[in-house]
């Protein structure tokens, strides 16, 4: 026999022949599968057919997720997860903004996420104005009627929204107010898109609370030793009552005088009634009588919490009340939206006879007409 051996498998050779099989198996599998996933993401990020446009309202808050499942809803995307994956893949996922949007059909995904990315979006919010003086009831029923947002998410934020403002944070744990927010969303004009998150919209208004009212009164309040959830309260009922500006530090000296006479007066303020069962034209005595933590008629000092949002005006009267020695007033009844005053009862019940005969004029007077 020869000495002379056959290269087998085992060799050198033969183990680099397999070497160079199976490193080329795996690159044509390698190219087969960038092949594949390329085609996959060409065909998810293409353009759906039509044509035409479609309007999508991008709420704000919404995250990555929510516009590629709000986009494949309307059509505009083949699929959500591509979007939402190329969103991120590019670095844009928090330079997506929130409004209601044109969009083209036919659309690639670069394309649509460029407008999205543009902010160029329909102009369809609106000026909401909340007046002074306004319940949280009465703002809530503003923007549903204006369609900010729904009655009922709104009043669940004022209930149990997490808010980082000061004055939220400082709020008294008192079981018995009606809304823990009360007083403290600031009456101004807004400017909302439609369907903003009632979060949103309670978050703007308490801002607005504390640019306009914290930060320039709080220290005042606490200077005077006072805090400023009482400040609020009491304005929020100077607020109810005052028809005239003048009149407002005149009401103020009222509360004032009744909170710290000796002995003791319930403050008796119609407004805290009226927070209750709603607006009267004329309050009962039966009205008077009604169970509520809130009427100043049956219990003494200021109610629970705010019954309204007040404005400035109404907020300096508290913090400035005039010096007078007045502990009763009562409307004139007589247009001027003015109010009698009084020291003693016996001038308050003169004032009262001055009102019912200046209304019954009044009346008569309408009635002629």
């Amino acid at each position: 026999m020869s000495g002379e051996r056959t290269q087998g498998a085992g060799s050198a050779p033969g183990r680099r022949r397999a070497w160079i099989r199976w490193a080329g198996a795996v690159l044509g599998a390698a190219v087969l599968f960038t092949a594949a996933v390329a085609g996959v993401c060409a065909w998810a990020l293409a353009p759906l057919p039509g044509t035409g446009s479609v309007q999508v309202t991008l709420p704000r808050g919404d995250s990555v997720r929510e516009v590629a499942q709000t986009l494949q809803a309307h059509g505009l995307v083949r699929s959500a997860w591509a979007f939402q994956l190329y969103v991120v893949i590019t670095g844009q996922a928090g330079r997506v903004q929130a409004g209601t949007y044109d969009v083209p059909r036919g659309q690639s995904v670069p394309e649509l996420l460029a407008l999205l990315v543009s902010g160029k979006a329909l102009d369809r919010s609106a000026w909401v104005t909340i007046p002074e003086g306004y319940t949280v009831e009465q703002i809530a029923d503003r923007l549903a009627a204006a369609g900010i947002c729904s009655r009922q998410a709104f009043l669940d934020e004022v209930q149990h929204g997490e808010f980082t403002e000061t004055i939220v944070q400082q709020l008294p744990q008192h079981a018995q107010v009606k809304y823990r927010l009360e007083g403290f969303l600031y009456p101004d004009t807004y400017r909302f898109n439609p369907h903003t998150p009632a979060h949103a919209v309670v978050d703007e208004m308490l801002q607005a609370f504390e640019r306009n009212v914290d930060q320039p009164y709080g220290a005042v309040a606490k200077a005077e030793g006072r805090t400023l959830y009482d400040v609020v309260t009491e304005a929020s009922m100077i607020e109810r009552e005052a028809r005239v500006d003048a009149e407002r530090p005149l009401i103020a000296s009222v509360i004032e005088n009744r909170l710290n006479h000796q002995p003791p007066m319930k403050l008796q303020i119609d407004a805290t009634v009226e927070y209750v069962l709603g607006h009267r034209d004329v309050l009962t005595l039966k009205d008077l009588q009604v169970q509520d933590p809130y009427n100043t008629y049956l219990h003494f000092g200021l109610p629970p919490g705010p019954i309204a949002s007040p404005g400035i005006p109404s907020i300096l009267a508290a913090l400035h009340p005039a010096h007078t020695p007045y502990l009763y007033y009562v409307v004139k009844n007589d247009g001027s939206g003015e109010h009698y005053f009084a020291q003693t009862y016996a001038e308050q019940l003169h004032n009262e006879a001055l009102s019912a005969a200046n209304l019954k004029a009044h009346s008569q007077s309408a009635r002629a007409n």
